[in-house]
């Protein structure tokens, strides 16, 4: 009676271990599908707060644009792209404005990467990726400012987005 104790003993242990392994390879690692409404609403609201952090007063430019994306499934799909341009720059400074913009993007969880022009009056500006959004751009030109995003790629096909917008 004693030797069937421990093999019951094993065997429960590697019923329970199989299951384990079994459950763990049957988990799905791939992200959750995005509904275009859900992209589209995402990437607008991203930028209205990016201006929002600038500060100062913007207003629509284009968008939100429909691109054609490939999903990890391999599927096709549809991304948004949404710009706003500030409506007027005086009395802005544009290097305190991207540090602004910046802080608010890595806040977000968005890679971030400022830069500056090579002209003799340097612009500076900041391009990000990943976070809420697939890219990110602010430009800080003098008299020009200009903030977009690209969402990330959601179910739905880009020419019924397109007929929808």
């Amino acid at each position: 009676m004693m030797s069937r104790w421990p093999r019951a003993l094993v065997q429960s242990v590697l019923l329970v271990g199989t299951l384990l392994v079994l459950s763990a390879c049957s988990v799905d690692t791939t992200e959750p599908s995005v509904q275009p409404s859900e992209a589209k609403q995402s990437v607008i609201e991203f930028v209205e707060q990016s201006t929002t952090a600038a500060g100062g007063t913007w207003e629509h430019l284009s968008g939100p644009g429909v691109r054609e994306c490939e999903q990890d499934s391999g599927a096709p799909g549809t991304m948004f792209v949404y710009v706003m341009k500030r409506a007027d720059t005086s009395g802005a400074d544009a290097r305190v404005d991207v540090q602004a913009v910046s802080k608010h993007w890595r806040d977000a969880g968005v890679d971030v990467d400022e830069y500056q022009s090579g002209d003799p009056d340097p612009v500076p500006g900041v391009r990000g990726r990943g976070g809420p959004v697939v890219s990110a751009s602010f430009d800080a030109y003098p008299g020009n400012y200009q903030m977009s995003a690209t969402s990330k790629c959601s179910d739905g096909m880009p020419d019924q987005q397109r007929l929808e917008n």
